[in-house]
């Protein structure tokens, strides 16, 4: 009995270590070798725009016409083709069944409208941009402020591959969102 528990130990520590290291070492793969879009970001319902310590984000590209609204249900899984224009990520088509020479990510249908034009609204799987809880009240602030103003363009930065995607940064202006804030801290403690 004794020889048995050692190894079954040993072999629990290991999947134990496992797990985790696989999901980190896939997450910083994707961010290495998937292919970089850029989301422009749209405002949202100021009501509740910051839980905890992130930001929700909501983007211009999370709607697509359909021919019929019947063939699609809220919260179905979905695949989102996508392709660039003008430096930004478009919507190039939604598909039940995995896409073959295109850049897709795995989503989400929030709603179908009804009436005409019929629309997808798709939930991205990366609506929230995590951050330290010292910078997260004034990124919260920036972002705002950013999405107010009609000069500033706001965008977060993703990686794609293979049907997942990873946020990378959130930019205001082509400026990392955490830059902008480390910069005004950093202001703030020398005044």
């Amino acid at each position: 009995m004794k020889k048995i528990i050692l190894p079954l130990f040993i072999l629990m520590c290991l999947v134990q270590w496992y797990v985790p290291g696989k999901m980190i070492f896939d997450q910083e793969t994707l961010l290495k070798e998937g292919t970089v879009y850029k989301f422009k970001t749209a405002p949202i319902d100021p009501a509740d725009p910051f839980r905890g310590k992130y930001i929700i984000l909501s983007f211009e590209a999370n709607r697509y016409e359909v021919s019929d609204y019947k063939k699609w249900e809220r919260q179905q899984d979905v695949y989102v083709s996508l392709t660039d224009s003008a430096g930004f990520a478009r919507i190039s088509g939604v598909s039940v069944e995995e896409p073959q020479n295109a850049d897709y990510i795995k989503a989400r249908i929030g709603t179908v409208t009804t009436y005409e034009p019929y629309t997808l609204w798709i939930e991205y799987p990366f609506e929230r941009f995590y951050l330290e809880e010292s910078k997260a009240a004034e990124a919260e602030k920036l972002y705002w402020k950013s999405q107010a103003d009609s000069t500033q363009v706001t965008y977060a930065v993703v990686s794609v591959k293979d049907g997942e995607a990873a946020l990378k940064d959130v930019m205001i202006n082509d400026r990392s969102i955490v830059d902008i804030v480390a910069e005004i801290n950093q202001e703030q403690l020398s005044d």
